[in-house]
């Protein structure tokens, strides 16, 4: 079945991972793959439970490393929710906020960014040097306005 899974954002990490030195393992992919199908952001559990039913016993601990080496790599994103509880999305390294269905916890991009106005000079007064942000809209989906 993951052999003949071949998709952009398959071959986004497999070229992130070769550029690195990194190795293209079954279980990364199948990370990978997991997210892709699923069109929502998932738990750490949900990833671990269908790389399982891919390939069979793999531990959550290598779920975590893989998620956080991803992250670091920027082929996935953190998303947190409001009951603070978080989960994982694929990304291609692009500058993107997202917007999350509360309810269905689809996942949406937005490629706006609302820092892009943002007055910089009150915090540099302050002696803080920003290097990053991360800006998330929580809300219903279009499906999930429709079926309440």
């Amino acid at each position: 079945m993951m052999k003949d899974f071949e998709c952009t954002q398959e071959s986004y990490a497999r070229e992130v991972l070769r550029e690195k030195g990194l190795k293209s393992t079954a279980q990364r992919l199948a990370v990978v793959h997991i997210l892709h199908m699923s069109g929502k952001s998932l738990s750490i559990g949900e990833i671990h439970c269908g790389v399982k039913d891919l390939l069979g016993n793999t531990g959550l601990a290598t779920i975590y490393r893989t998620l956080e080496m991803f992250e670091d790599l920027g082929i996935v994103k953190r998303l947190h929710f409001p009951d603070g509880g978080h989960g994982y999305t694929f990304s291609q390294g692009e500058h993107v906020h997202h917007m999350v269905c509360v309810d269905c916890r689809g996942v949406f991009d937005f490629s706006e960014c609302p820092a892009e106005n943002f007055d910089y000079a009150s915090v540099e007064k302050q002696g803080f040097r920003m290097k990053d942000h991360f800006i998330q809209l929580f809300g219903q989906c279009g499906k999930c306005v429709e079926a309440a």
